[in-house]
């Protein structure tokens, strides 16, 4: 697995080298753009709004506007801009796992060690784990990656670490500007939908779940390709008696 980052993890004064690899992989299948009359890739273009001459890479350079004034920066100047803070992440504290809000989780990465040839040592990668495990604490971290800051969730997984990237306070939106339609459940129909929820109450295995949507696009690509016709699926009807409906499941249980 190729790592996507490396530096060091801040533990008070102890540095601890390590690598940041993708915990998951996108399963989605992608669709390219052509040119309908004979199928050609499309592709866009650099073009300067200026003088609407295409660049190539060398041409193109990053730059801020300040003042009206255009400031162009190399990926060296870039890179130096924060050459201490971008290769470390630091640990602000550690607190319960409960005390993280579960709207905040987002991207899961695993923590590795560095290559001894860079300065890899497993004792102190081990030493912190072994910390959160007798702790039962999860680390806050904060790091810096692609001139972007982030924080995240450090916390001891199998036989390493696995870093769960949290969202910011203010990137996440209140629920009150949802539409949320008011109503009153009486409890004989309340009743009836726990029965069909105890019912439907079981075990829960990860590992038994597979991602079937893109399966089942394959299936139909692969019908359009031998030439059959794609019959879209039909709507499904509205519920329209919630009462009906929930007698009828428990009816079909008692079978």
């Amino acid at each position: 697995m190729r790592s996507i980052w490396s530096g060091s993890l801040k533990f008070g004064t102890i540095f601890i080298p390590i690598r940041l690899y993708a915990a998951s992989e996108n399963l989605h299948i992608g669709f390219h753009l052509v040119h309908k009359t004979d199928c050609g890739r499309v592709h866009y273009k650099k073009v300067c709004e200026k003088d609407g001459k295409e660049l190539k890479p060398h041409e193109i350079v990053k730059a801020i506007d300040i003042a009206g004034e255009c400031i162009q920066f190399t990926d060296e100047e870039i890179k130096n801009l924060h050459p201490f803070s971008t290769r470390t992440m630091e640990i602000m504290g550690f607190c319960k796992y409960s005390e993280i809000p579960g709207i905040s989780l987002s991207k899961p990465y695993y923590l590795g060690t560095e290559n001894p040839k860079k300065g890899g040592t497993g004792k102190s990668f081990h030493l912190l784990r072994k910390v959160l495990e007798k702790k039962e604490k999860v680390a806050v971290v904060k790091w810096v990656q692609r001139n972007n800051e982030y924080i995240g969730m450090l916390q001891s997984h199998e036989n390493g670490f696995l870093l769960t990237q949290l969202l910011y306070f203010e990137q996440v939106r209140s629920q009150e500007e949802v539409e949320i339609i008011q109503s009153e459940v009486d409890e004989d129909l309340l009743e009836k939908a726990v029965k069909v929820a105890d019912s439907m109450t079981f075990d829960f295995d990860w590992t038994s779940y597979s991602e079937t949507y893109n399966q089942q696009l394959m299936e139909l690509i692969e019908k359009k390709a031998a030439g059959e016709e794609i019959i879209p699926e039909i709507k499904p009807p509205e519920t329209r008696s919630l009462e009906k409906e929930l007698e009828k499941m428990l009816a079909m249980m008692e079978e």
